[in-house]
């Protein structure tokens, strides 16, 4: 019984230890070898080209003035009136429109708001839409300073009666900022945590002689923007990521470089696998920017046509930051550029495109002949 005990721990014991051993019947060093580099003049900024603006969706700010070749007017209508009735049993104190200013550039601008005489929709409504004609002042002009964070405007009681009266015709008002150079104010939205612009209606009871305060937020509010650039398009030599103008920035990615730094060749290239691949942005690179949330999200698209410059964006392309105060900006491009190794993408070119366009004056601009850095996270093939 021992001598059969015996033989059966003899047996585990070689199984264990057989278990245990590198099958390495080729005489290959099998362990995993991940290594990090950086290719220098692997990526080439080559221009930007800009799209037509329109209108990012649920914005939570809208903006009035003139900034980076972009004039902005903002439109906005109170359609939670009163009815009539309730215009019949009261008499006005006061009417007032509350502000509330998000942020603004360089200085105070003034704004001139205008009634607006057609209907319009916050998704569809462009700078063309609105005509010189589809405005006009009111009966008392409305004009004023944007000169603290948060302020009240006199309003004149009769528009609002009018308003009341003839709710069809009530388009509300566009804003405006006709000696704006260079600056701008941005106004939240009420989709905003409730801080829109707000109508306060103080009203006296006829009857009951009670005081009674109505605040009364918008219904509509959105801005809309004319692209000064889409004249003359930007210089050859411009290089800028940006939400106003929509702008993309197109980078060239020259595979050649990476496999000859590396000392190997495209196909022992091809047979590696890319952890991870971004392109470094060094603060020293940027010439100019204007950053209105610490940071522009930004997704890299793959140039599918190099003629109408169409982008496709790529499955599982992350998306990345470029933070105003950071000094070092990585841009994830690990799809696009296994893509492009591997041959799977012919074109080598990518788009840096901004998330939030069309949402605010963001932008971040290079110098012309600035280079980011590629930095590569790879694993060899195991049998090398």
């Amino acid at each position: 019984m021992n001598k059969f005990i015996s033989i059966m721990i003899l047996v585990l014991l070689v199984v264990i230890v057989s278990c245990t051993q590198k099958n390495n019947y080729m005489g290959y060093d099998q362990d995993v070898v991940i290594v990090s580099d950086t290719i220098s003049n692997a990526l080439t900024f080559e221009r930007s080209f800009t799209d037509t603006i329109g209108i990012y969706s649920s914005n939570s700010v809208m903006l009035v003035g003139n900034f980076n070749g972009v004039k902005t007017r903002s439109l906005m209508r109170f359609g939670t009136l009163p009815d009539t009735t309730w215009l019949d049993s009261t008499s006005f104190e006061s009417c007032e429109i509350l502000f509330e200013r998000k942020s603004h550039l360089e200085t105070d601008i003034n704004i001139h708001a205008y009634k607006l005489l057609i209907d319009w929709s916050v998704g569809s409504t462009t700078w063309d839409s609105i005509g010189t004609d589809d405005y006009e002042d009111f009966t008392t002009p409305v004009e004023f300073v944007t000169d603290a964070d948060s302020f009240y405007i006199p309003f004149d009681s009769t528009i609002v009666k009018d308003w009341i009266i003839n709710d069809t015709l009530n388009y509300g008002m566009l804003l405006d900022a006709p000696d704006a150079v260079d600056n701008f104010v941005e106004f939240y939205t009420f989709n905003s945590n409730d801080n829109g612009p707000k109508l306060k209606i103080v009203a006296i009871g006829a009857e009951t002689g009670k005081k009674d305060t109505l605040l009364i937020g918008t219904t509509r509010d959105a801005f809309i923007g004319f692209d000064e650039n889409m004249q003359k398009n930007y210089d050859p030599g411009k290089m800028i990521i940006a939400n106003l103008p929509p702008s993309r920035l197109i980078l060239k990615v020259h595979v050649d470089s990476i496999y000859t730094q590396l000392g190997i060749s495209l196909d022992r290239l091809k047979q590696y696998s890319i952890n991870l691949a971004e392109l470094q942005i060094d603060s020293l690179m940027v010439e100019n920017s204007y950053v209105d949330n610490d940071y522009i999200s930004i997704i890299p698209y793959y140039v599918s046509d190099t003629q109408t410059d169409e982008c496709t964006y790529i499955s599982t392309t992350p998306t990345s930051y470029f933070r105003k105060n950071d000094s070092l900006s990585s841009i994830t491009i690990t799809p696009l550029l296994e893509g492009m190794i591997r041959g799977d993408l012919s074109n080598p070119y990518i788009a840096l495109v901004s998330t939030q366009e069309n949402k605010d004056y963001s932008f971040v601009e290079l110098f012309e002949n600035s280079t980011p850095a590629l930095r590569i996270i790879y694993t060899k093939p195991v049998l090398e």
